[in-house]
């Protein structure tokens, strides 16, 4: 792992150059191009679509995966995207592109959801995950939210995506060749042995639990960046068991709620395991409150201006 070099006040802290954990990926941590988050935020619109025009809302359990008990409405639906990059009948961009509603409410954040509604969330990532992985063809199925305009969200409605692949896409397969690299190295897996070695530093501990360590990664190239880390050596969210989503589920609400509290859109998505290999799951959370320019395009090398220990505490609150 590399060997940091933190000054004890992370708001004050110089420029610095840094590796990423296991991949030849580099970041420029740059804080003196603005920290707080008010400073550097961008003024976001709001979501496009009002409840009136929201095709999300449509009060139907043709696709409903889970009702409410009482009144039999659907809380949970998986509809296929309108405007899907795949298909099943194209065998040009063979695939399937589906649209997880979490929840009827137009006007409600995953943040804003029960602890009932977010493990009801999950058990439709399972559902689509095992059902999609299963089809001919498809070799990998990612599903991922964007939640706000600058993260790629057009519709206010809750949702998540979902894009079943007939290839490993090739980020994918070089982060799992890179893992693989270190093991051979060392005899271990590397997010196993970067969860120990980041809980030893104790400076980008955003959150802990028994089953669940929250990151803000050594070289984070999104300003408040996280990784939820399942403590359990397990490479497919769909094998976590029920203890360890309840962790997820609370730790993703909380990283959530204090995103949408500052009005910053982000991305989450699942990285999961290559079906043939034996990789450590890791939820990804990467805000998207800076614009990429002719640096970051040019050279690959990511400027991020907030440090991950600057927004571990400010995760907590302490700042």
């Amino acid at each position: 792992m590399p060997q940091p070099h933190l000054p004890n006040d992370p708001s004050g802290a110089e420029n610095q150059l840094r590796k990423h954990y296991f991949l030849e990926r580099y970041v420029i941590i740059a804080p003196k191009r603005g920290l707080r988050p008010n400073s550097f935020s961008h003024k976001e619109a709001a979501h496009k679509n009002p409840k009136e025009e929201c095709h999300l809302c449509a009060d139907n359990h043709e696709q409903a995966l889970y009702k409410h008990p009482a009144s039999g409405k659907w809380q949970v639906k998986v509809i296929p995207n309108k405007f899907p990059a795949l298909s099943l009948d194209n065998p040009e961009a063979y695939g399937s592109h589906e649209v997880i509603i979490e929840t009827p409410d137009h006007d409600r954040e995953f943040s804003e959801l029960s602890h009932a509604e977010q493990l009801n969330v999950f058990a439709a990532y399972r559902h689509r995950l095992n059902a999609l992985s299963a089809l001919d063809g498809i070799r990998y199925v990612q599903i991922w939210k964007n939640d706000g305009p600058l993260a790629g969200a057009s519709i206010a409605h809750a949702h998540s995506q979902v894009l079943a692949l007939p290839l490993i896409p090739p980020t994918v397969e070089a982060e799992s060749m890179a893992l693989d690299r270190y093991r051979g190295i060392h005899g271990s897996c590397a997010i196993c042995d970067l969860a120990i070695w980041e809980e030893k530093q104790g400076v980008r501990i955003i959150y802990s639990d028994k089953h669940l360590l929250v990151i803000a990664p050594y070289a984070a190239t999104a300003p408040f960046g996280a990784w939820l880390i399942p403590r359990r050596h397990e490479g497919n969210f769909s094998n976590l068991n029920a203890a360890e989503l309840a962790s997820l589920a609370t730790a993703l609400g909380k990283i959530a709620a204090r995103l949408d509290g500052a009005s910053m859109s982000f991305n989450w998505f699942l990285a999961n395991s290559l079906p043939h290999e034996d990789h450590h799951f890791v939820l990804k959370v990467e805000p998207r409150d800076t614009v990429w320019g002719g640096a970051e395009l040019g050279t690959g090398i990511v400027i991020n201006p907030v440090p991950p220990e600057y927004a571990t505490l400010w995760y907590q609150g302490k700042i």
